[in-house]
């Protein structure tokens, strides 16, 4: 990749990273920066379920490419700098076990999350198309990642805090 792209790459994240709506989210506590060296974006997502409780999860998003291509996400450990292991069925929603599965189409890596605006996912069985409202597309902004994150972190609060009143 020449210098000028992978420049324009990083000029492309930031500038997102000062658009309104990512700033909105970070003003009302749904998610924050942890880490921002470009490539790579670490941030803590923060859910919240009906009564209020919050619940919180940190990723990483690998941002070369950026926008033609989407991020590369995943869950993230920033003490330990890896991947924790996947969440057991009975320690989170279907949806949150579904999209923090370990899968990849290839055998020797990690595919990332298992959602279709994820870089890897997308590629998956024709996810991409076959959902195209969930799609990434260059048009998208970064805050659209962040609000799918922040959905499935909230899906994970509601779930732990209906368990704890059960």
């Amino acid at each position: 990749m020449a210098d000028g792209e992978a420049q324009g790459d990083r000029m492309t994240l930031e500038a997102h990273l000062r658009k309104t709506g990512f700033r909105a989210g970070v003003e009302e506590g749904r998610w924050q920066i942890l880490r921002y060296a470009f490539p790579v974006l670490e941030v803590r997502v923060a859910g919240r379920d009906i009564s209020g409780g919050i619940t919180t999860m940190d990723f990483q998003l690998l941002c070369d490419g950026f926008p033609a291509i989407g991020p590369f996400v995943q869950h993230w450990d920033p003490v330990s700098q890896r991947r924790p292991d996947p969440p057991a069925a009975d320690h989170a929603p279907p949806g949150m076990v579904d999209a923090l599965k370990t899968w990849s189409d290839d055998p020797t890596r990690y595919g990332g999350i298992y959602r279709p605006w994820q870089r890897d996912a997308a590629l998956h069985n024709q996810w991409a198309q076959k959902r195209p409202d969930l799609a990434w597309h260059r048009r998208r902004d970064l805050t659209f990642i962040m609000e799918q994150l922040y959905a499935l972190v909230s899906e994970q609060a509601a779930w732990l805090a209906l368990r704890a009143a059960a």
